[in-house]
């Protein structure tokens, strides 16, 4: 796929599924940047990776109980979350509590990769439709964690003033449309600024028929796996053609502003439009809104298969090898930790600040009155619900979403989403990425960041770089991590543009920036770090230069920095290149066959 076409994709789904916050785990499980509260202890340390923006308060929770337990918590703050954890996975670099974006029963193998958790006691502290959801020939490898629910978002206040009946199937929804129409309110609006919008409105649809049944999810494995396609399954080409009711009747349209969904989302906040179709939206929460708005499933025809989306913020399972002989100590801390983990005080403390906006999993969870799920908490529970289709559909998210955005245009047909479908299969099956080297062992954070600082100054001729970096630092009110800088590792594995992004500061559109120091300022920074505004942390630079390089107090030099507070953007006369970070490290990576520690020189 090409770069343009990827970042489509990380757009999708980044705002489709609204809690991809890119927090997750950095670096190698043995990187000694990362440090625990307190490892006075003798027990050996337990790796974990962080799922969410700052795990101190976790950490704390859980030396309350167990203070025994060592607990090294390994960060990830970069641009490419998803991609990174399944590298971590498929090299064998998983950290020994194994948190996920993405997870999809069967779809790799679990049981050589995770324990069974099944039998233990925490496991069923878990609401069991969420379980059934997780469960692979009667076991659980992974557990999920707090998750949303995409549906349809209704205006309540539009629906009571007017006396309408909130539809429960599509037959309903078909005889309020006129009456909405001729009262002179909109129907519907899209948000249609991203190809992923597209996928998840075909997926959605089809889950209230044939998709999300057993014969269903057993055809989306083989499509996986090459051995069924769409035009040859009848089942799966209804599926698709019922999205022609939704067209004709005018909930599929492009009559918002296909091109912002923020703009679409500010024409509903005006009252007059009763339904949404996108991602979940909180209107309500909104600054600008004055109805109430709440969530609807999607339709099935009579309405027995009406569905909810659920979008898992993150999975968490346990390394195998926690199994093996002479771990026997580490296995009992890790389900200490996974006991406090599977808890509501657990769950929340992981990110405080989305605890309004999501559903923890456990039976014992409440949930406010006022809630935006609080109305359909019980059908949730009851297991009216498909899960997010995208772990393994990842390539080709764009190739048919966009041609399901040119169907709801008019300009594609049905049959023109069924071919997109078939003719891109390969790109699931062959999955034929360009690789620009292959790295031969493990390079932690401080080794990437040096690498990312040697390929960015010499893109751009500057006389050395400043590259921050992302470890945790234990701080219980800092729950921010650095964006900025580098996080994460490079595996032994081939090196294609979605590895580069999951450690590149630029991520995939950025250019590289420079500033303009004296050599007395560049040393300064390397002792204070990157002082973000607001935290009481610093992130630590690492400073790539030519080998022997010494600078002067008085000289002055042109510096790539990547993680500058304003205060060193105005002193320093930030500049943008006009170099793509993406290009220039393509570029650099690209003269090496192999790539090994030793290679990251600048001579």
């Amino acid at each position: 796929m090409r770069k343009g076409k990827i970042l489509a994709a990380v757009l999708a789904v980044t705002c489709t599924a609204l809690l991809l916050s890119g927090c997750g785990f950095s670096g190698d499980e043995k990187n000694t940047d990362s440090k625990s509260a307190d490892n006075s202890s003798d027990h050996p340390v337990i790796t974990m990776n962080a799922p969410y923006r700052n795990m101190s308060t976790f950490v704390d929770i859980v030396k309350e109980k167990y203070p025994e337990i060592n607990l090294e918590v390994i960060p990830y703050n970069g641009q490419n979350t998803s991609t990174y954890m399944l590298d971590m996975r498929k090299t064998g670099e998983m950290p020994d509590i194994y948190f996920t974006t993405y997870y999809l029963p069967g779809r790799y193998d679990d049981k050589a990769d995770f324990l069974d958790l099944s039998g233990y006691d925490f496991t069923g502290d878990y609401v069991q439709s969420r379980l059934r959801e997780v469960t692979l020939d009667g076991g659980i490898y992974m557990l999920p964690m707090g998750y949303n629910a995409l549906g349809i978002t209704y205006n309540k206040t539009l629906l009571d003033k007017n006396g309408w009946k909130l539809p429960t199937s599509f037959k309903e929804l078909e005889e309020l449309a006129p009456k909405v129409e001729e009262a002179g309110y909109t129907l519907c609006l899209d948000q249609l600024q991203y190809p992923g919008f597209g996928f998840q409105f075909l997926c959605n649809i089809a889950d209230t028929g044939f998709l999300s049944t057993i014969d269903g999810l057993t055809w989306q494995e083989d499509f996986l796996n090459g051995d069924a396609n769409v035009s040859d399954t009848p089942e799966m080409v209804k599926a698709v053609q019922s999205i022609e009711k939704w067209r004709d009747l005018g909930m599929l349209n492009a009559n918002g502003t296909p091109d912002s969904d923020s703009d679409t989302k500010a024409e509903v906040l005006k009252g007059n439009t009763l339904f949404l179709m996108g991602n979940s939206n909180d209107l309500t929460a909104e600054n600008d809104a004055t109805d109430e708005y709440r969530l609807m499933p999607y339709l099935s025809e009579d309405g027995d298969q009406n569905v909810f989306i659920l979008n898992v913020s993150r999975y968490v399972g346990l390394n195998k090898e926690l199994g093996e002989k002479g771990n026997e100590q580490k296995l009992e801390d890790a389900m200490h930790v996974m006991e406090v983990l599977s808890t509501v005080e657990g769950m929340e403390s992981m990110d405080p600040s989305q605890n309004n906006s999501r559903i923890i999993p456990l039976k014992d969870a409440k949930i406010e009155k006022d809630s935006y799920y609080s109305d359909i908490l019980d059908e949730l529970n009851s297991g009216h619900t498909a899960s997010f289709v995208y772990s393994g559909w990842e390539n080709i998210v764009v190739p048919v979403g966009e041609t399901m955005i040119e169907y709801i245009k008019g300009n594609a047909s049905v049959d023109d989403i069924i071919k997109a479908f078939d003719d891109n299969q390969s790109l699931i099956t062959e999955n034929e990425v360009d690789n620009y080297t292959t790295v031969t062992e493990t390079l932690d954070m401080d080794t990437c960041a040096k690498l990312v600082g040697i390929c960015f100054a010499k893109a751009v001729n500057a006389d050395a770089a400043l590259i921050s970096t992302n470890p945790w630092l234990y701080d219980k009110d800092a729950f921010e991590m650095n964006q900025e800088g580098v996080s994460g590792a490079l595996f032994p594995m081939g090196v294609s543009d979605q590895e580069i992004v999951s450690i590149l500061p630029t991520g995939w559109s950025k250019n590289i920036q420079t500033v303009t120091l004296t050599g007395k300022r560049i040393k300064e920074l390397m002792q204070t770090g990157y002082e973000r505004s607001g935290n009481s942390v610093a992130f630590p630079y690492v400073l790539a230069a030519k080998d022997g390089m010494e600078f002067k107090d008085d000289t002055t030099y042109t510096i790539v920095i990547c993680g500058a507070t304003d205060e060193v953007q105005e002193e320093g006369n930030i500049q943008d290149s006009g170099v793509l970070g993406l290009d220039a490290a393509k570029e650099y990576l690209s003269q090496f066959e192999t790539l090994s520690a030793k290679d990251i020189v600048w001579e």
